[in-house]
C-alpha cells in the first residue's frame, strides 16, 4: 500500500474478504512466542500468533495519515468494511503466559518502514 502496489493491494483485499481481517503480529513477537512455546513442557498442539486484527480501511487510513509522503490510496478500499467480521484469537497462547510486545498498528508500522528505509526499498 505504501508503494502504490496493486497487486499488494489487492492481495489484502482478498485476504480480508477470505478471513474478515488483516490478521498481524510484528516479527519479534512470533519469535517470543515460539520460544516461550518452545520452553514450556505443558505447551502442546498449534498455537495461534495473531496481535491485530485491523482491517485493509483501518491500515489504508493509518498508513495514509502517519505516512502522507507515500501517498496511500483509502478511496481504493471504500467497498471494504470498516471494522473486522473475524477476530483470530491468540487466547491459547495468552493463557500460557504469553504478552504482546507491539499491541498497536503504530508500533508495528514503525518497524516495517524503518526496516523499509535500512533496506532502500523505501524513501524517507
Amino acid at each position: 500500500m505504501m508503494l502504490g502496489d496493486d497487486a499488494y493491494a489487492g492481495a489484502l483485499e482478498h485476504i480480508e474478504r477470505a478471513t474478515g481481517s488483516i490478521p498481524m503480529v510484528h516479527i519479534d513477537d512470533v519469535c517470543r512466542a515460539e520460544i516461550l512455546v518452545a520452553e514450556e513442557e505443558a505447551a502442546s498442539g498449534r498455537y495461534i500468533v495473531c496481535g491485530l486484527n485491523p482491517t485493509v480501511v483501518e491500515l489504508a487510513r493509518f498508513l495514509a495519515a502517519k505516512y502522507p509522503q507515500y501517498k496511500v490510496n483509502t478511496h481504493r478500499f471504500r467497498d471494504l468494511p470498516e471494522k473486522p467480521r473475524v477476530c483470530i484469537s491468540s487466547a491459547k497462547l495468552v493463557k500460557e503466559g504469553f504478552e504482546y510486545k507491539y499491541k498497536n498498528v503504530e508500533e508495528i508500522y514503525d518497524s516495517v518502514v524503518e526496516y523499509g528505509r535500512a533496506l532502500g526499498i523505501l524513501p524517507y
